[in-house]
């Protein structure tokens, strides 16, 4: 019994890592199809409004209460990560000269 047990409890695991995973793929695609999607302005915001006009289109697009594609999961993980101040800054992979 002690096997089956322990099967469970890391299918159980491993059902809750696919689910994150999931979530997270689905906020990286909506993030890089905003990017694309508004590309000019984001060059010309700041830090600050870039994070609140993505936080603005996730709202409208995964609330629960009418959004495009309700997803309480990624909206949630949208606001935590936009809502922070995190910011990501792109370091160039060294070229061979």
């Amino acid at each position: 019994m002690s096997g089956k047990n322990e099967m469970q409890s890391a299918l159980g695991a491993l059902d809750e890592k696919l689910d994150a995973l999931d979530t997270m793929t689905e906020v990286n695609s909506f993030l890089v199809s905003a990017l694309r999607e508004h590309e000019q302005e984001l060059i010309r915001m700041s830090p600050q409004e870039t994070r609140e006009m993505l936080r603005q289109k996730a709202r409208a697009y995964y609330r629960v209460d009418g959004g495009e594609r309700p997803n309480p999961k990624a909206l949630d993980l949208l606001e935590k990560t936009l809502g922070s101040g995190h910011t990501a800054e792109i370091i160039q992979f060294p070229v061979r000269r």
